[in-house]
């Protein structure tokens, strides 16, 4: 039976290989080349612009992370919630 199991696993593999051609490869100068931008992506053709985009969203992110920094309960529930001597 493990025998049997065998075979057929080898058999399912060798299907694969068929008559199929072997992929195109990529000629070295299309592979070595600088990388193009697309068409869509214009502001980013600019280093100064990127690094001013960039610079924006951190200093949004970081305005948002001190906004979260406060407290997390409202001084008027946490009154509330306090036990009352």
């Amino acid at each position: 039976m493990k025998n049997a199991l065998t075979l057929i696993a080898c058999a399912a593999l060798l299907s694969g290989c068929g008559d199929e051609p072997y992929p195109s490869l990529l000629p070295t100068d299309r592979i070595l080349a600088e990388p193009v931008l697309p068409d869509h992506a214009p502001a980013a053709t600019s280093p100064a612009a990127v690094d001013a985009e960039a610079e924006a969203r951190a200093a949004a992110l970081r305005r948002r992370a001190d906004a979260l920094r406060g407290p997390v309960i409202e001084p008027d529930a946490l009154a509330r919630m306090r036990p009352r001597d």
